[in-house]
């Protein structure tokens, strides 16, 4: 059933037509939307505006939990037949996997499912994936008022109950995994968390619904998709020749005056590394409190940040940690501070403080990573140097220099704000000899790769065509290229007999007997040929074919309907972007 279907099946008004289509209401609350920060937004849909916090929110929770619904479906799927437990399926659990698969094909709907919302979720002109993640599904929201479908509490059940997910080997509803994802802890909901993940949830079922009402009926003319299918999952045979960098000649050493004159054209590409003040302020749980409780009372902290502008952060633990409506937590150290301000430093020497663990965006990286790759702008170090040693440090501090709020490994949870930043400065030529140096000879080494792997491509395409492909590399051999015959490998399922550097489109289209394109890698050049192919025609091939591999194909073609209509909303509601916020090239 569609989730177009299921909201109309499970409503229990009618109320409004959308384009001819009847659609089944019910209400749900979005809620908690930063109007407030319409004048001072981190992005702007529709013109309500959101805090950096709360586009955070939106962002990184849809991140999160698409990321985490997909690998768990996919682990799931994979622990049923790993029957050694070791973590990988041999040829043996592969194909009873796929025998499965083809008997339960909504399981890996589902995945191409949670895929496709990923990569169309992470669509956008933002260079940060979770920022364009919250900005699509802001979109998302304002399209599901404009529409009133709006999923209720029961059609949510309903729709988490359907979901293979939280499906039990016996069909019954894998609720301790549920809790697991919302934060159950102790017998107790986390309900912050269990709100954000069936928002997420919610935003799903709106997304396929406009996705079944722009796309209904949409799909490629059977024989086409399946001829299509038959391409990308041939299996493919063929050679290749690997000449190795350092198998050539080695170009002579650069000179005194060479070096001199390569510094002097590339200046910018040797500067002093680039050093940060950063503060760190830690919570760590109370009596009686634990750190997915201590969440909200974080998640508060973080929006009063942003009401201040990031402004008075001593001030704000002090109050909270006072507050008796909020969960208990310490933030003093040991010499009764409420934060460590780090020495000026580089990242590659950053202190102990700064290398403490957190998790960020569903992945692990330290604090030190999150101050000098986030934070784009903070006052020069001389003018926070003078500010500290009058007291009115906290003066300049805005709210793009503050991150958080992470968890760290060991129970807590942190917060940082960069204080100062020292902008890296060109190097003279005596402190740049060496990188300079080495750099040129890299490119010489370069330069001699490409020169003896062009020609070596010439020789062979020539061989090729006059005598065959085993004469085009026997030239390879001739010219001390590495030559190994491959396959077949099935493109489709699995590129681990693909050479290095090797990427399927690169093969797809390479008639027999012919030559790819050749691959430049860091330590030599590729050449490959195709020496046959092949269409598997088993049943259980032809079973996935029209379980699994049509209906994701159909899928993806969805997905490029519904971007263009993400396009198009973005100029409808008048999306705007903070301008600290990196774009990228589209």
């Amino acid at each position: 059933m569609t989730a177009l279907e299921f909201i109309r099946k499970n409503s229990l008004l009618v109320l409004i037509v959308v384009a001819g289509v009847g659609l089944g209401l019910l209400m749900m609350d979005y809620g908690d939307r930063g109007s407030m920060f319409v004048k001072d937004y981190y992005i702007q849909v529709n013109g309500t505006g959101y805090s950096y916090p709360e586009t955070a929110a939106l962002g990184e929770n849809g991140q999160s939990y698409v990321q985490s619904l997909h690998n768990t479906t996919s682990a799931k799927m994979r622990e049923m037949f790993d029957k050694n437990e070791n973590e990988e399926l041999d040829e043996t659990e592969m194909a009873a996997l796929q025998a499965w698969a083809a008997e339960h094909p909504e399981y890996d709907r589902f995945v191409q499912f949670l895929s496709s919302i990923y990569q169309s979720w992470s669509y956008g002109f933002a260079d940060d994936g979770a920022v364009n993640i919250a900005v699509n599904r802001a979109v998302i929201q304002e399209q599901a008022q404009e529409m009133g479908i709006y999923p209720s509490k029961e059609q949510i059940d309903t729709y988490l109950q359907a979901m293979p997910v939280f499906k039990k080997a016996d069909g019954s509803f894998d609720q301790e995994l549920y809790q697991r994802m919302t934060g159950f802890r102790n017998g107790a909901a986390n309900n912050q968390q269990e709100k954000a993940f069936r928002s997420v949830i919610a935003d799903m079922m709106v997304w396929e619904a406009i996705g079944d009402l722009m796309t209904s009926g949409l799909q490629m003319q059977n024989q086409n998709a399946g001829e299509l299918v038959d391409v990308q999952y041939q299996q493919l045979r063929g050679k290749t020749a690997w000449l190795a960098k350092d198998r050539l000649p080695a170009p002579a050493a650069a000179t005194e005056e060479e070096i001199k004159a390569f510094w002097e054209q590339n200046k910018d590409n040797y500067k002093s590394a680039e050093r940060r003040i950063v503060s760190v302020y830690t919570l760590s749980p109370g009596e009686g409190s634990s750190l997915e409780a201590l969440m909200a009372t974080a998640d508060t902290l973080m929006q009063d940040l942003s009401q201040a502008n990031g402004k008075g952060f001593d001030d704000k633990l002090a109050a909270a940690a006072e507050n008796p409506e909020n969960e208990p937590f310490t933030y003093l150290n040991n010499d009764n501070r409420s934060h460590i301000t780090t020495a000026l430093g580089t990242r590659e020497a950053a202190p102990a403080e700064l290398l403490v663990q957190v998790e960020h965006n569903g992945a692990t990286t330290t604090l030190a990573d999150i101050a000098f790759n986030e934070v784009e702008t903070a006052p020069a170090v001389a003018e926070f140097e003078a500010a500290r040693n009058a007291g009115k440090d906290d003066e300049l501090a805005t709210i793009r220099q503050v991150r958080g709020y992470f968890p760290t490994h060991d129970g807590k949870i942190a917060f940082i704000r960069v204080e100062a930043i020292e902008e890296p400065t060109v190097l003279s030529y005596e402190e740049a000899k060496a990188a300079a140096a080495a750099d040129l000879q890299k490119e010489r080494v370069d330069n001699a790769l490409t020169d003896a792997s062009n020609k070596l491509y010439e020789e062979m395409t020539k061989a090729c065509e006059e005598n065959g492909i085993d004469a085009a590399f026997a030239k390879a051999a001739e010219a001390g290229a590495i030559v190994e015959d491959f396959g077949p490998v099935g493109l489709g399922i699995s590129h681990k007999g693909l050479p290095m550097g090797l990427e399927v489109q690169s093969l797809i289209l390479v008639p027999n007997g012919k030559l790819a394109p050749m691959v430049s890698l860091n330590g030599g050049a590729r050449i490959t040929g195709v020496t046959g192919r092949t269409v598997e025609n088993s049943a259980q091939y032809t079973a996935m074919k029209s379980f699994m591999y049509i209906p994701s194909m159909n899928m993806r073609l969805r997905g490029e309907v519904l971007l263009d209509w993400l396009h198009d909303a973005y100029n409808r509601y008048n999306v705007k972007l903070s301008e600290h916020i990196k774009l990228n090239n589209q």
